[in-house]
């Protein structure tokens, strides 16, 4: 099994959107965020993610939120920067998912 190169790491991601988190990566799979922006700081939750290297610094973390939302981050270590592809539900869309895209900075902490 591969290790978890984020497991026992904090990170903070200032998406250009205006959400703002810290992620803190535990053992088995899970990460706590929190969002650390004004309006709604200290909401937080912890989410089982599935983690994928794709070449060095270039990580894919996935996960899906109880209420249904669809969270993809694309993370380069080495830049540290963040691109994040979500869904939620939304019958008026296409599918009954409607998409969002932000990015920015993610920094080890």
């Amino acid at each position: 099994m591969e290790v978890n190169y984020f497991e026992g790491k904090s990170a903070k991601v200032l998406f250009d959107s205006g959400l703002q988190f810290q992620l803190d990566f535990m053992p088995n799979n899970q990460m706590r965020w929190t969002s650390i922006r004004k309006e709604d700081a200290g909401h937080t939750d912890v989410e089982t993610i599935h983690l994928a290297k794709h070449a060095d610094h270039i990580y894919t973390i996935d996960w899906v939120e109880a209420d249904g939302l669809c969270v993809s981050y694309t993370v380069d270590t080495d830049k540290q920067y963040v691109k994040s592809f979500m869904t939620f539900t939304d019958e008026s869309y296409r599918g009954g998912r409607r998409p969002f895209t932000h990015e920015g900075p993610f920094e080890f902490i």
